[in-house]
């Protein structure tokens, strides 16, 4: 059971701890079920930093990545830090029905990375002006995480996305996400991923994967009549990757509860994370492709967080 319940005033802001890497975040993504497109997006808030993070990332099978990495928005207090505005980049989000309905919009410059890697590494190449104009329709309830403030909401994500000249109308499944605490990208590995059937089944699941040190995991699944399970544990939560020379990772056995699947990405979207004191941290997302094991097909997204030291050389 979750420690808290969550409440439609969660959808905003919440005061701020004292911690220095104590922040919040909106995250939500998309992907279509053929791979032809998706993204996400991301804005974090780090207000004892005085900063915020902005991310937009979009894929498509056979596409370069574009990548939209800024970490240095301003993070005012209030619900000014929701619209963060600079030269190059605005961001708006709201949520016009609350648990029901979240929208993003945004413009801002893009790098396009035929190499995902590059993303570790710089992030030189081609400039792009990129848009887009999103909203998250909920088909689910939030999902409350246990001992963390945490929710999550399987979607239908429905607008455009505009990248250079060329506008993509976007409808397909999704997911998003709401956490605010103390969120220290450097300190443990974990995975997370949600996705999404061709029986409109939603699954999503999140664990740490620190090898002989199980600190959580936990998921639900969405069958297509409606109805939530929720799974606790890593008996319920199983994950084995395989990862290539940069940690991207290229294939996996995953399994939510009694749904076991393979994981084949096919739009690598990672970005460097940088510590205040300089520590760098390997998040390697990628839109898959999946397959159960009695044969539905599907699409979502899945991450890994490397911090220093993961995952551990052999």
């Amino acid at each position: 059971m979750s420690d808290f319940e969550v409440t439609a005033a969660d959808e905003g802001r919440h005061p701020p701890g004292p911690e220095e890497l104590w922040g919040e975040s909106w995250y939500l993504d998309w992907a279509a079920p053929d791979a032809s497109y998706g993204g996400y997006v991301r804005l974090g808030l780090y207000p004892n930093l005085g900063i915020s993070w902005w991310w937009i990332a979009l894929v498509g099978e056979g596409r370069p990545l574009v990548l939209v990495v800024d970490h240095a928005l301003p993070c005012p207090a209030g619900d000014a830090a929701l619209a963060p505005k600079t030269a190059a980049t605005t961001v708006a989000i709201s949520w016009p029905d609350p648990m029901e309905r979240f929208k993003v919009a945004s413009t801002a410059t893009g790098t396009v990375l035929p190499d995902p890697a590059a993303a570790f590494h710089g992030l030189e190449g081609d400039r792009i002006p990129v848009s887009l104009d999103l909203a998250w329709e909920s088909r689910g309830p939030a999902f409350p995480y246990a001992m963390t403030t945490r929710y999550e909401i399987s979607s239908w994500v429905r607008g455009t996305v505009t990248i250079g000249d060329h506008t993509f109308p976007i409808d397909c499944a999704g997911q998003r996400d709401h956490s605010w605490g103390v969120r220290d990208w450097w300190q443990f590995p974990w995975n997370w991923t949600s996705g999404h059937f061709d029986d409109d089944t939603f699954v999503h699941a999140a664990r740490s994967i620190i090898p002989g040190l199980d600190l959580f995991a936990t998921g639900y699944a969405i069958v297509p009549t409606g109805e939530l399970e929720a799974f606790d544990g890593t008996d319920e939560i199983e994950n084995a990757v395989e990862i290539d020379g940069e940690k991207l990772p290229t294939a996996a056995r995953q399994r939510i509860g009694d749904v076991p699947f393979t994981t084949t990405p096919v739009g690598h979207a990672p970005i460097l994370l940088v510590a205040p004191d300089g520590r760098e941290t390997r998040f390697p997302r990628a839109m898959c492709r999946y397959v159960t094991d009695d044969g539905r097909v599907g699409t979502g997204w899945t991450e890994y967080n490397w911090p220093p030291g993961f995952p551990a050389e052999t």
